[in-house]
């Protein structure tokens, strides 16, 4: 009896595990295999976002897709990269402070305006949108009201050449859209693009206009240079950098410093300070200007906006007489067309393009303007005159047989004409006036020489545009040059520079384009200070003793009686020696000399 309740036991036992066994594998699924989820990644392959493929809850891959799913799936993919490389892509703000100030909070609870370039709010945009909505407040409060003259057209320019149209503000930040500034680096118009700079994107400035200060041809040649600085750095920052310090300089970083991210360049300290602050002031004025309501600019008058359209105007038409035929005063047709420098279109230009308010009537228009011309006499050619140091205008007027209001006609745009020695000035030839006159002049010329072209200095790729030497002439390849091509040969090339005060090593730096460490390095500089009437040597490295020993030139010493009239400048000019080495050499401290004085002339030979 014993044995069988044993038994019996034992065969209870047995079947009792066998069960417990069952239900631990058959538990997940009905027949006991693992759950296959359908939309699983292939087993052992990454997904699309770069995390780790899913698996069953058994811890198994998935089954793989079909070739036909993979197929459609890359097609989309390839679609859809092609749409984000064609159309510009919105940026919202990207947040990297977290302080709880006012301009932090209103921007991170509150603010959801989408950009076309990258917007990051850290401390450096920080303090710039509290300078202009604060400090520079009234300067700012400017910049808006203008905006909407000029803001439509170009926007309308960026957007047609496929460009961010919040590339604007760059505008902005440059120039305060005023057509007319001039920088102190002889930057010129709303994009402050420098002469050579200009002339590269087909910008032209002689000295009847300059087409920098054109909004809708400056627009045009601004979003060409960006779009060839993205090219080259595939970042706007960079682009923009390079649009203020020069394509050359900050490529040079990129390559030092091994990195296209602009922030990583402005941690390294090595960028010029004006463009470590550019794109902080350009994203500040981005954020301000797409609601300048919530930054405290609520009650701004806004500039209506500017719409053209454009009439062919016969060579030398005053803007006086445009203005009567168009029924608008001069200051509006000045407004329409800031790049004409004088009181007339240039001469020569019979197809000459100038704009008119959209709302005026062209044929009507022409029929004024033939009419007041037929009354004015009109301008054949120009010849040129320099003033002299004992030079009047009434002397000008007498010798040449013109009035003093032909004078200023052709030369000012403001009906002032202020002339001083060295000034050259135009001098009107009108139809059917007596040769006699014309024959005073030594060179008669179609455009008179700009007297900036005296200055112009060639510029390296080095050189930006927002910042650099610039307002000089292009010069056309029929146009007579108003300097013999030996003395263009012979000019000296600037090895030094005094110091003028209120200069800074930074502002030397940018106008020559020679980073800071090389000029403290060739002038022995611990800091950065300078001081007023310091010469500093303009080289970017300063070569062995030994090395500039061996290639030191010869030197040839001449003297100079100076004649009456004779300045140090024209004394340098004609030796082809610097006026600074001129004085240093005959122990001069100032610019006056004698007449009957010998000067000792040191000259490399």
């Amino acid at each position: 009896m014993k044995l069988s309740i044993a038994a019996a036991a034992l065969i209870l036992l047995f079947a009792g595990c066998a069960t417990n066994n069952q239900v631990s594998t058959g538990g997940i699924s009905g027949h006991g295999s693992p759950v296959v989820m359908q939309d699983q990644a292939p087993a052992g392959t990454a997904s699309t976002q770069g995390d780790s493929p899913r698996v069953s809850e058994t811890g198994k891959g998935s089954a793989p897709r079909s070739m036909k799913t993979k197929a459609i799936v890359a097609h989309t993919r390839q679609k859809q990269d092609t749409e984000r490389k064609t159309r510009p892509q919105p940026y919202s703000l990207e947040m990297k402070v977290d302080d709880d100030d006012d301009i932090t909070t209103l921007l991170s609870t509150n603010y959801d305006r989408n950009f076309d370039i990258p917007i990051v709010f850290n401390d450096a945009v920080k303090y710039y949108i509290k300078w202009f909505s604060e400090d520079k407040k009234k300067v700012f409060a400017n910049w808006l009201k203008r905006s909407r003259l000029y803001v439509p057209i170009i926007t309308e320019i960026l957007r047609d050449k496929n460009m961010p149209e919040d590339l604007v503000y760059l505008a902005m930040i440059e120039s305060g859209f005023n057509p007319k500034a001039y920088s102190h680096a002889k930057a010129s118009g709303p994009w402050q693009f420098i002469y050579s700079t200009g002339g590269r994107y087909g910008l032209e400035v002689d000295y009847w206009v300059d087409e920098r200060r054109d909004p809708e041809k400056s627009t045009v040649a601004a979003a060409r240079y960006l779009r060839d600085l993205f090219d080259q750095f595939g970042c706007w920052y960079l682009a923009a950098a390079g649009y203020n310090a020069g394509e050359g300089r900050i490529g040079r970083l990129v390559q030092r410093h091994n990195t296209n991210d602009f922030w990583e360049l402005y941690k390294y300290n090595t960028l010029p300070r004006e463009t470590r602050n550019y794109i902080p002031q350009l994203i500040a004025a981005a954020i301000i200007a797409k609601d300048p309501a919530k930054f405290g600019f609520g009650s701004i008058t806004y500039d209506p906006p500017v719409r053209f359209t454009e009439a062919e105007v016969p060579a030398a038409t005053p803007i006086a007489a445009i203005a009567r035929a168009s029924d608008r005063d001069m200051e509006t047709i000045r407004t329409c067309n800031p790049e004409i420098l004088r009181g007339i279109t240039p001469p020569g230009k019979n197809d000459y393009m100038v704009k008119l308010p959209s709302d005026v009537d062209k044929q009507a228009f022409h029929e004024r303007l033939e009419a007041e011309l037929q009354r004015l006499p009109s301008v054949r050619s120009v010849v040129t005159h320099k003033v002299r140091k004992k030079d009047t205008m009434a002397g000008i007027v007498r010798k040449y047989n013109v009035s003093e209001r032909d004078l200023v006609l052709v030369n000012s745009s403001d009906e002032v004409l202020k002339i001083k020695p060295g000034m050259v000035i135009a001098i009107p030839r009108f139809s059917g006036e007596s040769a006699r006159y014309t024959a005073l002049a030594k060179a008669v010329t179609q455009d008179p020489p700009a007297v900036e072209r005296s200055k112009a200095k060639r510029r390296s790729d080095d050189e930006g545009p927002t910042r650099a030497l610039s307002s000089r002439t292009v010069a056309k390849k029929n146009e007579p040059s108003v300097r013999s091509e030996k003395e263009i040969k012979d000019r000296p090339v600037k090895a030094f520079h005094v110091v003028k005060r209120g200069e800074t090593l930074s502002e030397i730096s940018n106008r020559y384009g020679i980073d800071e460490a090389s000029l403290r390095s060739a002038n022995n500089l611990k800091g950065n200070r300078v001081y007023p009437n310091m010469k500093i040597r303009l080289v970017s490295h300063v070569e062995p003793k030994k090395s500039r020993a061996a290639a030191k030139p010869t030197k040839k010493i001449l003297y100079h009686t100076v004649k009456k009239g004779e300045t140090l400048a024209s004394i340098s000019q004609k030796y082809g020696v610097d006026v600074e080495d001129l004085k240093a050499a005959n122990n001069l401290k100032g610019n006056k000399i004698n007449t009957r004085t010998k000067l000792r002339i040191v000259r490399e030979g």
